[in-house]
């Protein structure tokens, strides 16, 4: 157990989120006195059985006066930054969004971090950086985004670790590999396919032969921890997934076994889309050695988890 948080002040922003409110109640369990940063339109229910125990504070990344405002009232040892616009549509439309909340809202925090003293600022970057890079992907590659959202937490990416050659201001950026577990409520794939098992819905997708790899939550949000309290870390980008890639079509049966639907899942109803990667996985060395980390939740547990918290949301949603 890392007992290293015990007391410590931490800020994490995107704290309703998925892997934020994942994130919120391993701090808590560490010891850590957390404070989360929000927007006013967040919705809590992912904190609802933590929220007495959370401080939250309401700011604006994009507003420069009001996150030095929360920084500075919060005196946080580290910074937990996930808050983000995700969309990973190719289109030249949400260019501006993009760049206003993940670009210039990421350096109005970090920039305030550099001022408050914090000792580590852990940066959300994305796998999605790496684009139609060679597989295995590594940290070292070239970024290659395909669209605004993938560029612009590339450039994030790389105005953190300037600012930390040139300011020495200690943040780490870690690229998650995609993440499902209990709490993610998206059209992404998992959830949705989830969902269409238990009700037994038609499921239209490609032939499923692409690949991926599938990090349960809590994997992920290890990383996050023992990044925070890694000082060796400081100005590095590591990848945090299992580096384990699976074909879509055999995910699709997993869950289906595991769920024991009667639904059918409709093999080549949809095409490929443009420019599709047929391969999608990492190299997770620099965070085994650096970080000491190790994905300990195999698939087949982690999506029973999963389809045991679905489960249970759709009966309540069914007694309401």
């Amino acid at each position: 157990m890392i007992t290293t948080l015990e007391g410590a002040r931490v800020l994490v922003t995107g704290v309703s989120g998925f892997i934020g409110s994942h994130l919120a109640r391993r701090l808590l369990r560490e010891g850590a006195r957390v404070h989360g940063l929000v927007r006013e339109s967040s919705g809590l229910w992912r904190l609802q059985d933590v929220r007495e125990r959370l401080e939250l504070h309401y700011a604006d990344l994009t507003d420069f006066e009001s996150v030095s405002r929360v920084v500075h009232q919060v005196k946080p040892l580290k910074i937990f930054h996930l808050a983000a616009r995700v969309d990973v549509s190719r289109t030249l439309a949400l260019v501006d969004e993009m760049v206003e909340v993940n670009v210039k809202g990421t350096l109005n925090l970090v920039q305030v971090t550099a001022e408050a003293g914090c000792d580590c600022f852990v940066n959300t970057g994305t796998s999605e950086e790496y684009g139609d890079n060679p597989v295995p992907f590594r940290e070292d590659q070239v970024p290659n985004p395909v669209s605004p959202y993938s560029a612009s937490k590339a450039a994030s990416t790389m105005f953190c670790r300037m600012l930390h050659k040139t300011m020495g201001v200690p943040v780490v950026t870690l690229r998650p590999f995609l993440t499902y577990g209990p709490g993610q409520e998206s059209d992404m794939l998992i959830p949705s396919l989830i969902r269409k098992a238990l009700k037994g819905e038609a499921l239209e997708m490609t032939e499923g032969k692409q690949t991926r790899e599938f990090n349960y939550v809590s994997d992920v949000v290890d990383g996050f921890v023992r990044a925070s309290i890694c000082p060796q870390a400081a100005g590095e980008i590591i990848n945090i997934g299992n580096g384990q890639e699976y074909r879509i079509r055999d995910v699709v049966e997993l869950v289906l076994q595991l769920t024991q639907s009667k639904m059918t899942p409709q093999f080549g109803a949809l095409s490929y889309r443009p420019g599709e990667a047929w391969h999608f996985y990492c190299d997770n060395t620099k965070a085994k050695q650096l970080l000491g980390w190790e994905p300990k939740v195999t698939l087949e547990n982690g999506m029973k988890m999963t389809i045991e918290w679905f489960g249970e949301r759709q009966l309540q949603e069914t007694e309401q």
